[in-house]
């Protein structure tokens, strides 16, 4: 256990995985916490664990979400962490394999869900002059894809770059009031999701998901909020001093998706 959490925390993809080991996490440091997702079942046993509260929902619906926010600061009071982290991957085929509705629903889920979250909590933040908003991002956003090191996963890739840079607009949009926003990285962790992807692991290169719940739990205390609107990895940074570095971190504009040039001549 971290440092003493106070405050309400909602946790999308919450039942199961990353999701879980965050919600688990974040309870047990003190924070009330909602578990959202669109399985009943799995979002009723954690909130159960965690004497959190669970909400059905699909991110990609804006009403629902809406009525998932509302009724988790009914019950529990204003949200002062969003932690998106409800995401999906297609099959690993080529763009041009893709079923083109089952590609686009990739970008939904991963994308347009985070934004809806924040569309809805951040404004309460605002108002309160406080509050995170933590997205679960990938390093697929960036890495060099024809090394071979990810399968064909045009989708994901695409739609976690654009989550990292949504986070840092949302963070630079924010900036001054308060509000602060960061994409973390788990590093690869053993889902349902990613065990087809990546069978050729060996065990060590698996990331455990409580890696990631105390980074997310880190961010909760405040620690790294010089450090909003970046990217953090739960695996290859060490996330704990990070904060000790911020000035330089800033100043030479790390830790962001950034496009490098060649020098002229």
């Amino acid at each position: 256990m971290g440092a003493t959490l106070s405050g309400v925390a909602l946790v999308t993809g919450g039942g199961r995985g990353i999701g879980r080991a965050i919600a688990e996490r974040l309870a047990a440091d003190g924070a009330r916490v909602a578990v959202a997702a669109r399985t009943v079942a799995e979002v009723e046993t954690v909130a159960r664990a965690i004497d959190g509260l669970s909400v059905v929902l699909d991110v990609t619906d804006a009403a629902a979400v809406a009525r998932g926010v509302a009724r988790v600061e009914r019950e529990l009071g204003p949200i002062d962490l969003l932690v998106a982290n409800a995401g999906v991957a297609p099959p690993p085929l080529p763009a041009w394999e893709q079923e083109p509705r089952e590609w686009w629903r990739v970008v939904e889920v991963n994308l347009l869900g985070p934004y809806l979250c924040a569309h809805a909590v951040v404004p309460g933040m605002l108002v309160r002059g406080r509050g995170r908003v933590v997205a679960v991002a990938s390093n697929a956003a960036f890495v060099p894809l024809a090394t071979g090191a990810f399968p064909p996963i045009s989708a994901y890739a695409a739609s976690k770059a654009g989550l990292v840079r949504l986070v840092e607009a949302i963070a630079a949009e924010a900036a001054g009031t308060g509000v602060t926003a960061f994409s973390v990285s788990p590093g690869t962790v053993r889902t349902d999701m990613t065990q087809g992807m990546f069978e050729e692991l060996s065990e060590e290169d698996w990331s455990p998901p409580a890696l990631v719940a105390a980074l997310v739990a880190h961010i909760a205390t405040g620690a790294l909020d010089a450090l909003s609107g970046r990217y953090l990895h739960a695996r290859a940074d060490d996330w704990s001093a990070l904060g000790d570095h911020a000035d330089e971190i800033l100043e030479h504009d790390l830790l962001a998706l950034r496009l490098r040039r060649p020098e002229p001549g």
